[in-house]
This record gives C-alpha cells, structure tokens and sequence, in this order.
C-alpha cells in the first residue's frame, strides 16, 4: 500500500466540490442575456429585410431617384460579413429614408457596393442588389446564426445542470467513513472536469477549477488520490494542495510526510 494511502484518517471526512455550481448557473444567465441579445436582433433588424426582400425579389428594379445615404460593411474572421444600409428616396409624397441590415458569410475581397432596387407596386419596400443577390446566403447565415445561439445558451445551461448535479453527488459522499484509492487519471474535460478510472475501469467526472492540480500518487503510471467509500461508488479525486477535503492539521502533516517519504524512498 501507497504510504499516502496508509497515512490517511480512517473518519468520517468533510468534502468541498472543487468547483461551486453558481459559477455555472451565472455562465448560464451571462449567456442567455448575450446569446439572447443576438437572436432578437436577428428578429427585429435582419428578419424583416430578409422577408422584405422575398416580396420584391422578383419584380425589384434599379431606381435611379434613390440613393444610399449612409452604408458600412464590416469583415469579422474573413468569412463573415454585416453591413448596415440607409436608403433614401423621393416621390410624390415627400422625402423617406429606410434602413436595412444585412447578415451573410462570403470571402472578403475587397469593397461593398450596392445599388437601390425597387418594386414599383411596393415603393416602400426599397432594397439593394448587395442583399437580393445574396438573399438566400442571408436566409442561411441568419437560421445558422439562431441554431448556434440556442445551442449555446442550451449547452452552458446543461454544464451548470451537471456542476449542480455533481456538487449533490459531493454532498452525499461528505460526512462518511471513506477509503484512499489510488486511480488512473484520464484528463481533463469541458468546464473544466478531471476524469478518473477506477480498477474497474469505470470513469468518474468531476468539476474543478484551472489552476487546480490533482494529487499525484504515481507520476509514472497516472496514478491520483481519490476517496470512495467502503462499499465502492463514486471516486473522488483530491488536489494537489488536499483543498478539497477538511483535515486536521496533525493529519495533513502526516500526509505531507508520507508524500516526502514516497517520493524519496532511500531517505
């Protein structure tokens, strides 16, 4: 047996998740709020020119009494492309302005352009070649768009669903008489979890934070510091610093010193 492992009290033993779940949950919100943002704003500024611009697709032509008053085309990775329109016109009712944003992934080559289009029978509805030409690649780039924000927003809120879940599984096992084990470590996962083997060859996941490290029994052959409990379950890897567990001093010590004593065995 590992001198760690004999070192170690045979109590009832306090555990700490190495990762609180409200970190998650605050993630989760701070994506909602985000993500959410960007999908209402495909709702109100880039939907209605999409749906506009199926209107007049086909009967659209150049106009020559309107202009583009103001417009800004902005390259985000290369691929990805936003422009923001003004269009103005004047008829027999006076002077209008329109805005129009459009959403589309194509390479950047170079500078915009864009002409006003118009459909006789809907004169308000004023677009531009640069968004019917593109019309069906900003239908696509809009419905990826939305996909990707939910699956986001989905995502961060089931991470903070299983941080929760682990803290319980934590909390179950804190208080009892648990055993030393030593197990293989298997990485790291999202979140950021530790991933741990027992003899077995079952895998335990657990949330922890970046900078923590697990304690290390067996460099050479992956070997960490886990708890369990007597029957067998869940394994719960400690860290490198025994933060995950609540010791007493004197035990800590004769931990430490088992440690020293493994690492230089001729001394």
């Amino acid at each position: 047996m590992s001198p760690v492992l004999a070192a170690f009290p045979q109590r009832p033993l306090k555990l700490h998740p190495g990762r609180g779940s409200l970190g998650g949950w605050l993630m989760a919100l701070l994506g909602l709020v985000l993500f959410g943002a960007f999908i209402v704003m495909l709702a109100i500024e880039i939907g209605p020119a999409i749906r506009d611009d199926f209107a007049v697709r086909d009967t659209a032509q150049p106009i020559a009494s309107a202009r583009i008053s103001d417009g800004r085309c902005q390259s985000r990775m290369f691929l990805f492309q936003t422009c923001d329109l003004t269009l103005a016109w004047r008829d027999k009712e006076g002077s209008h302005t329109r805005k129009v944003s459009y959403m589309f992934v194509e390479p950047h080559m170079g500078s915009w352009t864009a002409n006003p289009m118009m459909d006789p029978q809907r004169p308000a509805l004023v677009t531009t070649d640069l968004g019917l030409d593109r019309l069906w690649n900003r239908v696509a780039t809009a419905a990826g768009g939305g996909i990707f924000a939910v699956m986001l927003i989905g995502g961060l809120f089931v991470a903070a669903r299983k941080s929760q879940a682990k803290r319980s599984e934590v909390k179950t096992l804190s208080g009892r008489p648990l055993r030393p084990v030593a197990v293989a470590f298997d990485g790291w996962g999202q979140g950021p979890t530790w991933r741990v083997r027992d003899e077995r060859g079952t895998v335990f996941e657990w949330p922890v934070r970046k900078s923590d490290k697990p304690f290390l029994l067996d460099p050479q052959r992956g070997l960490v510091l886990a708890l369990r409990a007597p029957e067998g379950g869940p394994a719960f890897p400690l860290d490198d610093r025994l933060r995950f567990v609540t010791l007493e001093k004197e035990e800590r010590a004769r931990i430490e010193a088992a440690r020293w004593s493994a690492v230089q065995p001729g001394r």
